[in-house]
């Protein structure tokens, strides 16, 4: 008889946004069942005051596992940069900037128009994202990563707003390594090809999944 397949952990993300469970899946591959945060601990979550991407993620993981004896918790928070808005921007606050119940559409908009006065290479953005592992409470692992640097778009298709799942910043994102075509209009091929943040975190994970390592031992690269 052949031996049963061995039992994939649990991976537990952090939030309650579909678009980016289905991200940390991709990243996770084959290597866990991966599921959202339940709803009975949002609450665990919706904290996000900090210093940095990774205070931000770290602390919502560990919050999150503490509450899910056994799982394994990701959580993740990440930023558009925009340097020529210099201190009229915070990259912590992306999600937040044009106010804590604002849609994807205002959020757009009150983006473009901060950066109307922007010409040329001014317009140039980046993206930074945090990972963050933790189990029954305790750190696992933190990694930060940038996307390849982009150009912010003075417009926007609003079909194409409404079809980035919570990712509206791709609807506004001109790729120079893809002659200028819109982030969100690429091929999951294409997207694939441009190696961004989420490949380089993705293969972290992927690394420590293979081999977990016990809850307390930590690594941050």
């Amino acid at each position: 008889m052949e031996d049963a397949a061995p039992r994939l952990p649990d991976l537990v993300v952090a939030s309650r946004n579909p678009a980016k469970v289905a991200a940390v899946a991709r990243l996770a591959a084959s290597l866990a069942r991966v599921r959202p945060l339940p709803d009975d601990l949002a609450d665990a979550t919706a904290d996000e005051d900090g210093a940095s991407f990774v205070a931000i993620a770290a602390a919502k993981a560990r919050r999150a596992s503490a509450a899910l004896p056994g799982s394994i918790v990701v959580a993740t928070d990440g930023g558009l940069l925009v340097p020529a808005l210099g201190s009229a921007w915070d990259p912590l606050r992306t999600r937040r900037f044009a106010g804590d119940r604002a849609t994807d559409r205002e959020r757009a908009d009150a983006l473009l128009a901060l950066a109307a006065g922007l010409t040329g290479d001014e317009r140039r953005i980046g993206w930074r994202e945090a990972l963050a592992v933790a189990r029954d409470g305790l750190p696992v692992a933190t990694w930060i990563a940038e996307d390849s640097p982009g150009l912010l778009a003075d417009g926007y298709d609003p079909r194409l707003l409404a079809a980035t799942g919570g990712f509206w910043v791709s609807a506004l994102w001109l790729c120079p390594e893809c002659a200028g075509r819109r982030l969100a209009d690429l091929s999951p091929t294409e997207r694939a090809g441009r190696v961004d943040h989420w490949a380089r975190l993705g293969t972290r994970l992927h690394r420590l999944l293979a081999a977990p390592p016990k809850s307390g031992q930590t690594h941050r690269r």
